[in-house]
């Protein structure tokens, strides 16, 4: 029988749509960058994306949220992150 338990739900910060964790990006703070968290383990805050939003990283609406996400009150942190 399989195992039952609770599921943990993010929001996208893009579209607000709520689902489970393991489907969305997250993004968090390391050393003055916002890098993205592949395995989830990283500590501090984080921020997360669906995959569908990913592309519209560049657009400025979305780092302004991304930046108000992680609480950064400059626009001088780099973003990296890699398409998978």
């Amino acid at each position: 029988m399989p195992k039952k338990g609770h599921v943990p739900e993010r929001t996208c910060i893009v579209c607000k749509r709520k689902m489970p964790k393991k489907e969305l990006l997250r993004f968090c703070v390391k050393e003055n960058k916002i890098i993205l968290d592949r395995f989830q383990k990283e500590g501090g805050r984080g921020a997360y994306i669906c995959s569908d939003c990913l592309p519209k990283i560049k657009n400025l609406k979305t780092k302004r949220k991304l930046f108000y996400s992680l609480r950064i009150k400059t626009n001088l942190i780099e973003i990296e992150y890699e398409k998978q």
